[in-house]
């Protein structure tokens, strides 16, 4: 049952920042993955252990390229400010791992690549 109730918290807490920090709309937005694979995506953000901040930079990545791939560069570009500011506020306080942005920034800098965003 504890374990239960930090998991509610958490992706609880992951859809909060993507609503309000990255204005990411998880709900009747039809460019966001459905329910059961948006709850598959929070799945493995807490199995791979990521923080709250890192599960939702990491759904927000994966929307970011997305986006691109649908050919939604304004969209896009919107989200990729929010991204960058969340960034560099939440990387030297230690609130996103340097690791874990490596990752994410690999994967935004290959889908700007893919779409010819330099």
């Amino acid at each position: 049952m504890f374990g239960f109730g930090n998991r509610k918290k958490y992706n609880g807490t992951v859809d909060l920042k993507l609503n309000n920090e990255f204005q990411i709309p998880t709900r009747d937005n039809p460019s966001f993955p459905g329910m059961l694979a948006y709850l598959e995506l929070i799945d493995n953000a807490w199995q791979t252990k990521m923080t709250e901040d890192e599960g939702a930079l990491y759904i927000a990545t994966l929307y970011y390229c997305g986006l691109l791939r649908h050919g939604r560069h304004d969209e896009a570009s919107r989200l990729h400010s929010r991204i960058r500011s969340i960034v560099s506020f939440g990387l030297p306080k230690g609130i996103i791992s340097q690791t874990r942005w490596a990752k994410f920034s690999g994967a935004i800098d290959q889908a700007n690549q893919e779409a010819g965003i330099t």
